[in-house]
């Protein structure tokens, strides 16, 4: 379906789910018809409680190390937590306990469990290493989005999917400790392409899901640089009214601001913990206040995110020795604009992320 087709099918679904399907498909890698490449492509998901933050990653990319079979896969989950004791890993599966089905969502890795289902995402998780363990059902109330060819220095360009807002109900289980969630915000986004970790490239990425559930206000935004951060290739901000999507700040229309100084956590949670003696570093390249405004014509919007507290991805790069680290920044946020005329001003909780090299 070409990107045109893909718009087109998300503005005239009749319903969210049907967007929804049209958008946010698996892709798949043609390395398992003999194409060879470094396709990535994953399905992440934030849900934000009063006593919990927690991220879920189902990923599969090309498996390009040496001793790799062709046409071979990477299938991990990531699985970040904090109910105000950190916990989580990566796990990795082997390939004979791995299925997932291209032109939908269907994951399954052993007995963990991602699919879109009867309008909903259902994620079922539970870690081999870890005491946490989830069963959760997210309900999207908003339109999805599709970026699509977002470009790159090296290689073909990169391609988003993103739902800002959904409704999580069920468990979480952490160490003993139980939460059960009721119609708890979250969000959700799918990425891929092809290209390397490692290579010349980083991102600044975040959301703003409003604390008073009333709020009818909700938006993403991201810029992709290269690994300086001196060359923005893309800078986007997407702001959703109920359900819709209402404007997009782009490029030349939006600003990227860091405050001086960077944050300074008295411990950095980091996974998976043999990694970590890769990149012991206490520290994080992260900045202790950050914002983004946007302005086209009439319509503006600013975002302020003082960051709390972090966590580190450590994932061993693709094109050299080194690690690429995903820094999970839990902020808070305050936003306020003007869009088609409606002022709007509120505050909101926000998981940040910032990509960085070692």
């Amino acid at each position: 379906m070409t990107n045109v087709a893909l718009r087109t099918a998300v503005s005239s679904a009749r319903t969210i789910a049907d967007a929804i399907a049209a958008a946010d498909y698996t892709r798949r890698s043609p390395g398992s018809i003999g194409v060879a490449g470094a396709h990535k492509e994953w399905q992440h998901f934030v849900i934000l409680t009063p006593e919990v933050d927690l991220l879920v990653n189902f990923s599969v990319c090309d498996d390009l190390r040496s001793a790799a079979a062709p046409g071979s896969e990477l299938a991990r989950i990531v699985l970040v937590v904090s109910d105000g004791e950190w916990d989580g890993d990566v796990e990795t599966f082997p390939p004979h306990e791995v299925s997932v089905r291209g032109g939908r969502i269907d994951f399954s890795f052993a007995h963990n469990r991602l699919v879109f289902d009867g309008g909903r995402f259902q994620i079922t998780v539970a870690l081999r290493e870890r005491p946490v363990s989830l069963d959760l059902e997210l309900t999207p109330v908003t339109y999805p989005a599709h970026i699509p060819s977002i470009p790159m220095l090296e290689g073909p360009p990169l391609h988003w999917t993103v739902v800002p807002r959904l409704l999580a109900n069920g468990t979480l289980t952490v160490g003993g400790r139980t939460h059960t969630l009721r119609d708890e915000p979250a969000y959700h986004d799918h990425n891929w392409g092809h290209f390397l970790w490692g290579h010349d490239i980083s991102w600044d990425w975040s959301f703003v899901l409003p604390e008073e559930k009333r709020v009818p206000w909700a938006l993403t935004f991201l810029r992709l640089s290269n690994r300086a951060r001196g060359t923005a290739l893309a800078q986007d901000i997407l702001v959703w009214r109920d359900q819709q999507m209402v404007e997009v700040f782009r490029e030349h229309d939006v600003e990227f601001h860091t405050e001086l100084g960077h944050l300074q956590p008295p411990h950095i949670f980091k996974v998976p913990r043999a990694m970590a003696l890769v990149a012991p570093e206490r520290t994080a390249d992260i900045p202790s206040g950050f914002a983004v405004r946007g302005r086209s014509g009439h319509d503006w919007i600013e975002c302020s995110c003082t960051p709390r507290q972090v966590s580190q991805v450590l994932i061993p790069n693709d094109a050299d020795f080194g690690v690429t680290i995903f820094n999970e920044v839990s902020a808070r946020s305050t936003v306020r604009g003007r869009i088609a005329g409606e002022p709007f001003c509120f505050t909101g909780r926000s998981v940040m992320e910032f990509i960085r090299h070692v």
